[in-house]
C-alpha cells in the first residue's frame, strides 16, 4: 500500500472516529479543531465535503444569509455533531452578525420616528424623496439633504408650537424641518465676526439701493452682513407653509433666514428687513425664545401681531411708502414712468407694483397679475444662495461652495 493511501485511510479512520464532547461558540472554532483532529489542510476538508470555499466560509461567518440546507447536512456530517446543533450555531452566527432582531426592531423605530418627525407628503411634492414606501431611499434623501450620518441625528428645535392633529401637525412638522435647515446651515457656515447693534444701524442706509441689482444685490448686502456679525441663508420653503422668514440666535449672534415663498422678488427684500426690525428691537427677546418665526396672515408662531404689524410698517416705509405708492398710482400703466420714479427712489420697479396690488382698491383687478407680469426673474439670484431640494451635491459640498462664495 502506498503512502498516499495510508494517509487516507488514517483520515478516514480518525474521521469517522467518535470525539469527546467538547463545549465551542461557534462553527469556526468546532471547523478548526476538526481540521487540527484529522492534521488536514481546508482543501481537504472542502473536498471531502463537496463545498466551495465561498460556501464554507459564508457559513461559518453568517454572512451567507441564504444558503441549501444540504451544505449543513454535509458539514455536520464532517463536524461530527447533530444537524440541530449545527444550525443552531449557524442562526446564532446569522444574528450575531447581521443583528436580525435588532434590524427588525431599528427598522420599525426608524419608519416610525421619520413618520413622526417628517412630512413625506411635503418632502415628495418638493423632490426631496421619490417614493412615500420606501424607507431607504426616503432615510438616504433625508440625511444627505439635511447634512445628517443617520436619520437620528435628527433633532427637532423647539419652537412651541402647539401639535394638534391631521393637516396641522404634518405643517408643524415642515415648520421644524424648515427650520432645523436654517438653523444648521447658519451652523455650518460658522460666522466669527463680532455683531453689534450699531453696527447694524450704519448700514442700514446701504441695503435700499442694492435692491436695483436683481441678480446681484441681495448677495451682496447678505455678504456685507455677515461681515457685521449677521449670517443671513436662504432656505427653500415647503408647499404647505406661509413662511416669510425667520430669526434665530447661533452662537449669540443673529441669524435670519429668508424663502421664496411667493415668488415675488419684493418680498424677499421685504422679509429681510422685516427680520432686521426684530434684530434691531426684538432681539434680548429672541435670544430667551430662541426663535422668530413670521408667517403670512398668520403673523407669527409667537402670536406678537404688534412686533409683527410694526416690522412690517417699519419695512414699508423702509423701501416705498404707502404715501409713495399712492403717488405712483396715478401712472401705474405707464410702465416708463413708474420706471423713473421707482430708480429715483432707489428700488427696483417691481416694488411699486408688488406695493400697489397690495394696496389697490378691489376695483383693480389686474393689480396682482400686473406685478407678476412685471417681476423680475429670480432663478439666477436664488441659484446663488439656495441649496435645492432636487440637488445632487451632498450639504457639506453646498456649505463649502457658498462659505467660497458668500461667506467669508
Amino acid at each position: 500500500m502506498n503512502k498516499f493511501s495510508s494517509d487516507s485511510d488514517e483520515i478516514l479512520k480518525r474521521l469517522f472516529d467518535p470525539k469527546p464532547t467538547k463545549v465551542k461558540e461557534s462553527l469556526e472554532d468546532l471547523f478548526l479543531d476538526r481540521l487540527d483532529s484529522l492534521d488536514i489542510p481546508k482543501t481537504t476538508a472542502l473536498n471531502i465535503m463537496g463545498m466551495s470555499l465561498r460556501t464554507l466560509d459564508g457559513i461559518i461567518s453568517g454572512e451567507q444569509k441564504m444558503l441549501d440546507y444540504t451544505n449543513l447536512i454535509k458539514l455536520a456530517n464532517f463536524l461530527g455533531i447533530d444537524l440541530e446543533k449545527v444550525a443552531t450555531l449557524y442562526l446564532q452566527k446569522i444574528k450575531e452578525v447581521h443583528f436580525v432582531s435588532n434590524d427588525i426592531n431599528r427598522t420599525s423605530e426608524k419608519i416610525e420616528f421619520i413618520n413622526e418627525k417628517f412630512n413625506l407628503a411635503d418632502l415628495k411634492k418638493v423632490g426631496l424623496i421619490k417614493s412615500l414606501k420606501d424607507y431607504d431611499e426616503i432615510e438616504s434623501s433625508i440625511c444627505k439633504y439635511f447634512g445628517l450620518k443617520n436619520i437620528f441625528e435628527y433633532s427637532e428645535p423647539d419652537l412651541n408650537v402647539a401639535f394638534s392633529s391631521g393637516k396641522r401637525a404634518k405643517r408643524n412638522c415642515s415648520i421644524k424641518n424648515w427650520v432645523y435647515l436654517a438653523e444648521q446651515k447658519c451652523i455650518e457656515l460658522r460666522n466669527t465676526n463680532e455683531y453689534t447693534r450699531e453696527g447694524l444701524i450704519e448700514y442700514f442706509p446701504q441695503i435700499r439701493w442694492q435692491s436695483m441689482d436683481v441678480e446681484n444685490g441681495l448677495v451682496n448686502v447678505i455678504q456685507q452682513l455677515y461681515q457685521l456679525g449677521i449670517t443671513v441663508v436662504f432656505i427653500p420653503s415647503f408647499t404647505s407653509l406661509h413662511i416669510r422668514g425667520a430669526t434665530f440666535e447661533v452662537n449669540n449672534k443673529p441669524c435670519i433666514a429668508l424663502t421664496d415663498y411667493v415668488g415675488f422678488y419684493p418680498t424677499l427684500w421685504f422679509a429681510l428687513v422685516h427680520e432686521l426690525y426684530h434684530v434691531l428691537f426684538d432681539w434680548d427677546e429672541i435670544r430667551l425664545s430662541n426663535y422668530h418665526i413670521s408667517q403670512e396672515n398668520q403673523k407669527s408662531l409667537n402670536s406678537q401681531s404688534q412686533n409683527e404689524i410694526e416690522a412690517d410698517n417699519f419695512a414699508r416705509e423702509y423701501f416705498f411708502s404707502k404715501d409713495k405708492t399712492l403717488e405712483a398710482s396715478r401712472f401705474i400703466n405707464n410702465h416708463d414712468m413708474i420706471q423713473q420714479y421707482a430708480l429715483s427712489n432707489n428700488v427696483d420697479p417691481s416694488f411699486v407694483y408688488v406695493f400697489y396690488a397690495f394696496d389697490a382698491p378691489k376695483n383693480d383687478k389686474y393689480a396682482w397679475g400686473r406685478a407678476k407680469k412685471l417681476n423680475p426673474n429670480i432663478d439666477t439670484l436664488k441659484s446663488k444662495l439656495q441649496y435645492d431640494f432636487g440637488a445632487t451635491i451632498p450639504f457639506s459640498e453646498h456649505i463649502k461652495k457658498v462659505r467660497n462664495k458668500i461667506y467669508n
